[in-house]
Protein backbone atom coordinates (compact mmCIF):
# COMPACT_ATOMS: atom_id res chain seq x y z
CA UNK A 1 0.00 0.00 0.00
CA UNK A 2 2.51 2.31 0.99
CA UNK A 3 4.47 1.70 -2.52
CA UNK A 4 1.13 2.64 -4.30
CA UNK A 5 0.68 5.89 -2.41
CA UNK A 6 4.78 6.52 -3.30
CA UNK A 7 4.05 6.23 -7.24
CA UNK A 8 0.93 8.01 -7.33
CA UNK A 9 -0.65 4.66 -8.19
CA UNK A 10 -4.00 4.92 -5.74
CA UNK A 11 -5.92 6.09 -8.60
CA UNK A 12 -5.22 3.72 -10.84
CA UNK A 13 -5.62 0.52 -8.41
CA UNK A 14 -9.09 2.25 -6.86
CA UNK A 15 -9.97 2.54 -10.73
CA UNK A 16 -9.29 -1.08 -11.16
CA UNK A 17 -10.71 -2.32 -8.20
CA UNK A 18 -14.25 -0.72 -9.57
CA UNK A 19 -13.85 -2.40 -12.58
CA UNK A 20 -13.11 -5.96 -10.43
CA UNK A 21 -9.78 -6.29 -11.22
CA UNK A 22 -8.19 -6.33 -8.16
CA UNK A 23 -9.38 -6.09 -4.26
CA UNK A 24 -8.13 -3.94 -1.30
CA UNK A 25 -7.44 -5.78 1.76
CA UNK A 26 -5.84 -4.08 5.22
CA UNK A 27 -2.20 -5.77 3.66
CA UNK A 28 -2.30 -3.83 0.41
CA UNK A 29 -3.79 -4.26 -3.17
CA UNK A 30 -4.80 -8.20 -4.28
CA UNK A 31 -5.84 -9.27 -7.75
CA UNK A 32 -9.10 -10.27 -8.40
CA UNK A 33 -10.16 -13.76 -7.19
CA UNK A 34 -11.36 -15.00 -10.75
CA UNK A 35 -10.65 -16.28 -14.41
CA UNK A 36 -9.34 -13.21 -14.92
CA UNK A 37 -6.32 -13.36 -17.18
CA UNK A 38 -4.45 -10.13 -18.19
CA UNK A 39 -1.57 -11.05 -20.18
CA UNK A 40 -4.34 -12.15 -22.56
CA UNK A 41 -5.11 -8.41 -23.17
CA UNK A 42 -1.89 -7.85 -24.37
CA UNK A 43 -0.89 -7.56 -27.95
CA UNK A 44 2.58 -8.57 -27.91
CA UNK A 45 3.12 -7.72 -31.84
CA UNK A 46 1.82 -3.82 -31.44
CA UNK A 47 -0.30 -1.79 -30.29
CA UNK A 48 -1.54 0.00 -33.40
CA UNK A 49 -5.47 -0.76 -33.25
CA UNK A 50 -7.02 -4.05 -35.13
CA UNK A 51 -5.40 -6.94 -35.99
CA UNK A 52 -4.74 -8.33 -39.48
CA UNK A 53 -4.16 -11.42 -40.31
CA UNK A 54 -1.65 -12.28 -42.80
CA UNK A 55 -2.82 -15.72 -45.08
CA UNK A 56 -0.84 -17.83 -48.27
CA UNK A 57 -4.29 -17.35 -50.67
CA UNK A 58 -2.63 -20.41 -52.23
CA UNK A 59 -3.35 -22.86 -49.38
CA UNK A 60 -5.11 -20.61 -46.49
CA UNK A 61 -1.87 -20.95 -44.27
CA UNK A 62 -1.90 -18.06 -41.90
CA UNK A 63 1.62 -16.87 -41.93
CA UNK A 64 0.82 -14.05 -39.12
CA UNK A 65 -0.67 -11.11 -37.42
CA UNK A 66 0.61 -7.86 -37.60
CA UNK A 67 -1.48 -4.20 -36.10
CA UNK A 68 -3.85 -2.51 -38.67
CA UNK A 69 -1.38 0.75 -38.61
CA UNK A 70 2.02 -2.13 -39.29
CA UNK A 71 0.11 -3.50 -41.82
CA UNK A 72 -0.30 -0.18 -44.29
CA UNK A 73 3.72 -0.12 -44.39
CA UNK A 74 4.51 -3.38 -44.41
CA UNK A 75 1.98 -5.63 -45.87
CA UNK A 76 0.03 -2.99 -48.37
CA UNK A 77 -0.42 -4.73 -51.95
CA UNK A 78 2.72 -5.22 -54.03
CA UNK A 79 4.72 -5.96 -50.49
CA UNK A 80 7.48 -8.49 -49.86
CA UNK A 81 6.69 -10.44 -47.04
CA UNK A 82 9.26 -12.29 -45.55
CA UNK A 83 7.86 -15.23 -42.92
CA UNK A 84 10.61 -17.89 -41.43
CA UNK A 85 12.79 -17.81 -44.67
CA UNK A 86 9.93 -18.06 -47.28
CA UNK A 87 8.80 -14.75 -49.36
CA UNK A 88 5.41 -13.92 -50.35
CA UNK A 89 4.10 -10.87 -52.61
CA UNK A 90 0.70 -9.48 -50.77
CA UNK A 91 -2.37 -9.33 -53.68
CA UNK A 92 -4.45 -7.44 -51.07
CA UNK A 93 -4.92 -5.75 -47.61
CA UNK A 94 -8.64 -5.61 -46.40
CA UNK A 95 -8.47 -3.55 -43.64
CA UNK A 96 -12.16 -3.66 -42.64
CA UNK A 97 -12.19 -7.55 -42.99
CA UNK A 98 -8.36 -7.45 -40.99
CA UNK A 99 -7.12 -9.60 -43.84
CA UNK A 100 -3.72 -9.48 -45.90
CA UNK A 101 -3.46 -12.42 -49.04
CA UNK A 102 -0.13 -13.17 -50.10
CA UNK A 103 1.63 -15.81 -52.87
CA UNK A 104 4.53 -17.16 -52.33
CA UNK A 105 7.50 -16.48 -54.71
CA UNK A 106 11.27 -15.38 -54.62
CA UNK A 107 11.36 -11.68 -56.64
CA UNK A 108 15.02 -10.17 -57.30
CA UNK A 109 13.23 -6.93 -55.48
CA UNK A 110 13.00 -5.49 -52.50
CA UNK A 111 10.01 -3.16 -51.31
CA UNK A 112 9.91 -0.19 -48.83
CA UNK A 113 7.08 1.95 -48.54
CA UNK A 114 6.32 6.01 -48.83
CA UNK A 115 5.20 7.87 -46.30
CA UNK A 116 4.04 11.84 -45.52
CA UNK A 117 4.02 12.31 -42.04
CA UNK A 118 2.83 15.28 -40.52
CA UNK A 119 3.20 16.15 -36.30
CA UNK A 120 1.14 18.67 -34.59
CA UNK A 121 2.20 20.16 -31.30
CA UNK A 122 -0.62 19.86 -28.84
CA UNK A 123 1.06 20.33 -25.57
CA UNK A 124 4.22 21.29 -24.20
CA UNK A 125 4.98 19.83 -21.18
CA UNK A 126 8.36 21.14 -20.24
CA UNK A 127 10.63 23.00 -22.16
CA UNK A 128 14.68 24.36 -21.45
CA UNK A 129 15.80 27.91 -23.72
CA UNK A 130 19.52 27.14 -24.37
CA UNK A 131 19.57 30.49 -26.13
CA UNK A 132 18.61 30.09 -29.98
CA UNK A 133 17.77 26.65 -29.07
CA UNK A 134 15.06 25.32 -27.39
CA UNK A 135 14.47 21.71 -26.27
CA UNK A 136 10.69 20.86 -25.16
CA UNK A 137 8.98 17.66 -24.15
CA UNK A 138 5.58 17.83 -25.81
CA UNK A 139 2.65 15.96 -26.30
CA UNK A 140 1.65 15.37 -30.01
CA UNK A 141 -0.32 13.92 -32.75
CA UNK A 142 1.62 12.21 -35.62
CA UNK A 143 -0.12 11.48 -38.71
CA UNK A 144 1.25 9.36 -41.00
CA UNK A 145 -0.09 8.52 -44.85
CA UNK A 146 1.08 5.69 -46.42
CA UNK A 147 1.52 6.74 -50.11
CA UNK A 148 3.09 4.13 -52.14
CA UNK A 149 5.93 2.03 -52.21
CA UNK A 150 9.05 1.58 -54.33
CA UNK A 151 10.83 -1.41 -56.05
CA UNK A 152 14.55 -1.96 -55.59
CA UNK A 153 16.31 -4.39 -57.17
CA UNK A 154 18.94 -5.80 -54.27
CA UNK A 155 22.34 -4.30 -56.22
CA UNK A 156 20.15 -0.57 -55.19
CA UNK A 157 18.46 0.14 -58.68
CA UNK A 158 15.03 1.70 -58.20
CA UNK A 159 12.81 -0.11 -60.56
CA UNK A 160 9.63 1.87 -59.94
CA UNK A 161 7.56 3.78 -57.32
CA UNK A 162 3.25 2.62 -57.08
CA UNK A 163 1.19 4.71 -56.01
CA UNK A 164 -0.93 3.52 -52.64
CA UNK A 165 -4.70 4.55 -51.99
CA UNK A 166 -4.73 3.60 -48.30
CA UNK A 167 -6.41 5.90 -45.15
CA UNK A 168 -4.22 7.73 -42.45
CA UNK A 169 -2.99 6.86 -39.43
CA UNK A 170 -3.22 9.27 -36.31
CA UNK A 171 -1.06 8.45 -33.24
CA UNK A 172 -1.27 10.66 -29.73
CA UNK A 173 1.68 10.29 -27.96
CA UNK A 174 4.77 12.47 -26.46
CA UNK A 175 7.52 14.02 -28.47
CA UNK A 176 11.29 15.30 -27.32
CA UNK A 177 11.41 18.53 -29.77
CA UNK A 178 14.14 21.37 -30.33
CA UNK A 179 14.27 24.35 -32.54
CA UNK A 180 16.58 25.92 -33.65
CA UNK A 181 16.65 29.95 -35.02
CA UNK A 182 17.45 30.74 -38.76
CA UNK A 183 20.46 32.83 -37.65
CA UNK A 184 22.12 29.89 -35.25
CA UNK A 185 21.88 27.81 -38.59
CA UNK A 186 23.52 30.11 -40.22
CA UNK A 187 26.09 30.55 -38.34
CA UNK A 188 26.76 27.07 -38.94
CA UNK A 189 27.98 27.77 -41.94
CA UNK A 190 24.20 26.29 -44.15
CA UNK A 191 22.48 27.80 -46.27
CA UNK A 192 18.76 28.00 -46.48
CA UNK A 193 18.88 25.19 -49.21
CA UNK A 194 21.13 22.96 -47.10
CA UNK A 195 18.56 23.22 -43.85
CA UNK A 196 16.51 19.99 -44.98
CA UNK A 197 18.57 17.32 -45.85
CA UNK A 198 20.82 18.92 -42.50
CA UNK A 199 17.69 18.61 -40.22
CA UNK A 200 16.70 15.02 -41.64
CA UNK A 201 19.65 13.35 -41.30
CA UNK A 202 20.32 14.68 -37.55
CA UNK A 203 16.78 13.46 -37.03
CA UNK A 204 18.17 10.16 -38.35
CA UNK A 205 20.93 9.89 -36.73
CA UNK A 206 19.36 10.68 -33.54
CA UNK A 207 16.75 7.96 -33.49
CA UNK A 208 19.83 5.44 -34.24
CA UNK A 209 21.49 6.77 -30.70
CA UNK A 210 18.32 6.97 -28.52
CA UNK A 211 19.05 3.64 -27.38
CA UNK A 212 22.14 4.54 -25.68
CA UNK A 213 19.69 6.86 -23.32
CA UNK A 214 16.49 4.90 -23.51
CA UNK A 215 15.74 1.28 -23.60
CA UNK A 216 14.75 0.77 -26.98
CA UNK A 217 15.35 0.20 -30.66
CA UNK A 218 15.12 2.68 -33.71
CA UNK A 219 11.75 0.59 -34.42
CA UNK A 220 9.98 2.10 -30.90
CA UNK A 221 10.63 5.66 -31.95
CA UNK A 222 9.78 8.04 -35.30
CA UNK A 223 11.07 11.28 -36.38
CA UNK A 224 9.80 14.47 -37.98
CA UNK A 225 11.97 17.01 -39.14
CA UNK A 226 11.31 20.00 -41.16
CA UNK A 227 13.07 23.68 -41.98
CA UNK A 228 9.62 25.63 -40.80
CA UNK A 229 7.06 23.85 -38.60
CA UNK A 230 3.63 25.43 -38.54
CA UNK A 231 3.59 24.92 -34.82
CA UNK A 232 7.23 26.24 -33.84
CA UNK A 233 7.23 28.92 -36.60
CA UNK A 234 11.26 27.40 -36.72
CA UNK A 235 13.16 24.62 -38.26
CA UNK A 236 12.23 22.01 -35.87
CA UNK A 237 13.12 18.11 -34.65
CA UNK A 238 10.86 15.66 -33.30
CA UNK A 239 11.91 11.97 -31.72
CA UNK A 240 8.49 10.42 -31.09
CA UNK A 241 7.89 7.06 -29.24
CA UNK A 242 6.12 5.17 -31.51
CA UNK A 243 3.64 4.16 -29.19
CA UNK A 244 0.10 5.36 -27.97
CA UNK A 245 0.21 7.65 -24.93
CA UNK A 246 4.24 7.67 -25.17
CA UNK A 247 6.30 4.87 -23.39
CA UNK A 248 8.82 7.11 -21.62
CA UNK A 249 12.02 6.76 -24.72
CA UNK A 250 11.15 10.97 -25.60
CA UNK A 251 11.36 11.63 -22.09
CA UNK A 252 14.36 10.33 -21.38
CA UNK A 253 15.66 11.59 -24.54
CA UNK A 254 14.41 15.17 -23.54
CA UNK A 255 16.23 14.51 -19.76
CA UNK A 256 19.69 14.05 -21.29
CA UNK A 257 19.31 15.20 -24.67
CA UNK A 258 23.47 17.00 -23.88
CA UNK A 259 24.84 13.33 -23.81
CA UNK A 260 22.76 11.86 -26.25
CA UNK A 261 22.59 14.55 -28.95
CA UNK A 262 26.36 14.77 -28.21
CA UNK A 263 27.14 11.54 -28.98
CA UNK A 264 25.02 11.33 -31.81
CA UNK A 265 27.45 14.01 -33.36
CA UNK A 266 30.51 12.03 -32.46
CA UNK A 267 28.92 9.09 -34.55
CA UNK A 268 28.48 11.04 -37.29
CA UNK A 269 32.26 12.74 -36.84
CA UNK A 270 33.59 9.18 -36.66
CA UNK A 271 32.29 7.33 -39.49
CA UNK A 272 34.43 6.95 -42.68
CA UNK A 273 31.83 7.50 -45.21
CA UNK A 274 31.84 10.63 -47.32
CA UNK A 275 28.33 11.53 -47.54
CA UNK A 276 26.34 9.72 -45.42
CA UNK A 277 25.80 5.56 -45.08
CA UNK A 278 23.56 3.40 -42.96
CA UNK A 279 26.03 3.84 -39.94
CA UNK A 280 25.06 6.91 -39.39
CA UNK A 281 22.34 8.94 -41.19
CA UNK A 282 20.79 6.73 -43.12
CA UNK A 283 17.35 4.85 -42.31
CA UNK A 284 15.78 1.31 -43.10
CA UNK A 285 12.55 3.04 -42.20
CA UNK A 286 12.42 6.13 -43.90
CA UNK A 287 9.48 7.07 -45.56
CA UNK A 288 11.03 9.17 -47.73
CA UNK A 289 13.66 7.23 -49.50
CA UNK A 290 16.73 8.70 -47.25
CA UNK A 291 16.39 11.91 -49.34
CA UNK A 292 17.48 14.87 -48.65
CA UNK A 293 20.44 14.19 -46.40
CA UNK A 294 23.29 15.70 -45.69
CA UNK A 295 26.21 14.72 -43.08
CA UNK A 296 28.26 17.58 -43.22
CA UNK A 297 24.94 19.75 -42.17
CA UNK A 298 23.99 17.54 -39.82
CA UNK A 299 27.42 17.56 -38.64
CA UNK A 300 27.19 21.81 -38.43
CA UNK A 301 23.75 21.65 -36.94
CA UNK A 302 24.24 19.41 -34.17
CA UNK A 303 27.73 20.92 -33.14
CA UNK A 304 25.67 24.46 -32.49
CA UNK A 305 22.68 22.15 -30.71
CA UNK A 306 25.54 20.34 -28.30
CA UNK A 307 28.09 23.29 -27.48
CA UNK A 308 23.99 25.16 -26.82
CA UNK A 309 22.88 22.84 -24.33
CA UNK A 310 26.25 22.04 -22.46
CA UNK A 311 26.13 25.91 -21.91
CA UNK A 312 22.84 25.99 -20.17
Amino acid sequence: HAEAEVWGAVPVLEAMAADGLVRRRPAGWYPAADDHAPHAEVDIRGTGGAEVVIVDATDGRMLGTIDSVRARSQVHPGALYLHQGESFVVDELDLDDGLALCHPEVPEWTTSAREQVSIDMVETLESVEAGPVTLSLAEVEVTTLVTGYQRRLRGGEILDVTPLDLPPTTLATRAVVYTLTPQLLRVAGLEEADWPGALHAAEHAAIGLLPLVATCDRWDIGGVSTALHADTGLPTVFVYDGYAGGAGFAERGYRRAATWLGATLEAIRACECESGCPSCIQSPKCGNGNDPLSKQGAVALLAEVVGQLRAV
